[in-house]
């Protein structure tokens, strides 16, 4: 059975690494989500450290923020199974743009679509390495 946990070391809190994913990580949307990453150069205890995020901009109310971040981080918990097993260290954000309705079954999609690209992308990346 896999784990399905989301743990501590897998949040991205760390005010030096989330800065060095908003000034060197690269940029993709997948629907609704704004996804940032890079490999890491820090040793990680997991995979991936992943940070989630909604504008205040577009959500002016913090339970309407809060809902995307909790529904983001259940979307990456439940579809990052085995897709960011093989690849090298790496930070991963999320950030939501999308409408102000949307359910988890499509954010899921969304999540687990920008995981492949992002797996494919880390491999190709550090390869080249």
């Amino acid at each position: 059975m896999s784990d399905t946990r989301f743990p501590r070391e897998e949040r991205l809190k760390l005010r030096n690494r989330i800065a060095h994913l908003f000034e060197t990580g690269r940029r993709f949307s997948e629907g609704p989500v704004q996804v940032l990453w890079c490999l890491s150069s820090w040793p990680m205890e997991r995979s991936a450290q992943v940070l989630v995020g909604a504008p205040k901009r577009r959500f002016k109310h913090a339970v309407d923020r809060n809902r995307f971040k909790r529904l983001l981080r259940e979307a990456y918990r439940l579809e990052r199974q085995d897709r960011l097993a093989s690849c090298p260290p790496i930070l991963l954000g999320f950030l939501y743009q999308g409408a102000p309705h949307m359910d988890l079954a499509t954010l899921r999609s969304h999540v687990a679509a920008a995981l492949d690209r992002v797996s494919a992308e880390a491999q190709k990346a550090s390869a080249k390495s």
